[in-house]
């Protein structure tokens, strides 16, 4: 009789998910201080150089084609459909601040990272520093079509250990932020916010009878205005120029196009999740992001540590300078504009477990009350600064910096 392979696509998908949720459940017994990706990628760089797991994996699996043909559109429509454009145009300030933040990270590339650490661990660091795993996934993307499988594993790295940088910085900032104002006497008393601030309807489409809220309802709709994103996003190719550079980038159409639609009463919010498919979707653009370390050796990986730590370090230190100066010119304190620029080297839930924490520990003899008014002033920034960051500003970032890095 002939041997059975254990490693089949359902094997595959199976140990693959085991690794994930390891890391989720050490991230959860960490409190969320580490990032359960770090633990992941731990695992499957040890059982790879181990010769536990197979180098394909990941691909074996058949997700890793599911999400480079699909699912990266329909994630991104998808986070389109969740931008609450009221919220952002009541914390302008904030998303300002986020979104001009990252220039910090450009402004590091070029003045430090590339002279130190070269043009292509310091380009190549940059989208995964911006914030969000499709970030990472974009610039992944592009190390493999250019045949540089060891960066595209330098990028999971670097997605992998930024929030150990982002975090403290984060938490620092908040706890100084709170610990002035509770000085001032500001959580005494309660603010006023414009609560009934709204912008002008453009809904055109009725709200779907119930009778057709199904699964392939909801991913029809965001498949059919992925469709007419990439085709409009297709033309736009610049002539003459890389196979992958466009006037408008195919990834920011579906972000920008997924908004547009939902605004037009199209597309439901979070239609992903109501298909009942968002889940596979995530998971589905996890597993691209591990098979790359299967060439990452352990010398190789040494060699990365100065670049890693290095480009975390100094984009860390961009994006505070050019927060500071933003947040002067809108009238936010320096703790608070470096605290919500930040938020793109973690996320959300860090930006609510984090927020929780500073709230938490504001010290002895500060009453309920003021803890109360301390998160309704700070929660809604880090919330809308990480959104900006991982959501949007990632997304038309890496699509402008991914064409050139491999020129």
């Amino acid at each position: 009789m002939a041997a059975i392979n254990f490693w089949n696509p359902v094997s595959c998908f199976a140990v693959c998910c085991l690794v994930f949720f390891i890391g989720e459940l050490l991230s959860h017994m960490a409190k969320g201080y580490v990032p359960g990706l770090l633990f992941s990628c731990i695992i499957f760089l040890l059982c790879f150089w181990a010769g536990l797991f197979p180098a394909d994996i990941t691909t074996s699996s058949g997700l890793v084609t599911l999400s480079a043909n699909i699912g990266i559109a329909l994630l991104l429509t998808n986070m389109g459909t969740m931008i609450d454009l009221e919220t952002i145009c009541r914390e302008w300030k904030t998303a300002l601040i986020a979104f001009l933040g990252l220039g910090g990270i450009l402004f590091a590339v070029y003045t430090v990272g590339i002279p130190l650490f070269g043009r292509e661990y310091a380009l190549v660091a940059a989208p995964p520093i911006s914030g969000g795993t499709i970030a990472g996934v974009l610039v992944q993307e592009a190390a493999n079509a250019a045949g540089r499988p060891e960066m595209a594993g330098f990028a999971v790295l670097v997605l992998s250990f930024q929030g150990f940088i982002g975090m403290p910085i984060a938490t620092l900032c908040m706890k100084k932020e709170l610990s002035n104002k509770l000085k001032r006497g500001d959580f005494d008393h309660d603010a006023t916010y414009d609560d009934n601030f709204r912008l002008p309807s453009m809904r055109v489409f009725k709200d779907t009878p119930n009778y057709m809220k199904t699964s392939t309802m909801y991913l029809f709709k965001l498949g059919f205005v992925a469709s007419i994103a990439f085709f409009i996003g297709s033309m736009t190719r610049i002539p003459g120029d890389g196979p992958a550079n466009y006037y408008l980038n195919p990834n920011i159409a579906y972000l920008l196009f997924g908004m547009l639609f939902a605004r037009l009463g199209f597309l439901e919010k979070e239609s992903l999740q109501k298909s009942n498919a968002y889940g596979l979707a995530i998971t589905a653009l996890m597993f691209m992001l591990p098979g790359s370390l299967a060439s990452v050796t352990p010398s190789g990986l040494m060699e990365m540590v100065f670049p890693l730590f290095g480009m975390l370090i100094v984009s860390a230190i961009g994006i505070c300078i050019i927060a500071v100066v933003i947040g002067k010119l809108v009238k936010y304190t320096p703790f608070m504009s470096v605290a919500v620029a930040i938020t793109c080297m973690f996320g959300y839930p860090g930006t609510e477990l984090l927020t929780n924490e500073a709230v938490r520990e504001m010290g002895e003899g500060v009453t309920d009350e003021q803890k109360a008014r301390a998160k309704t002033y700070l929660m809604p920034k880090m919330i809308v600064g990480g959104f900006v960051t991982v959501t949007i500003a990632s997304v038309f970032f890496a699509s402008f910096i991914c064409p050139i890095i491999f020129k």
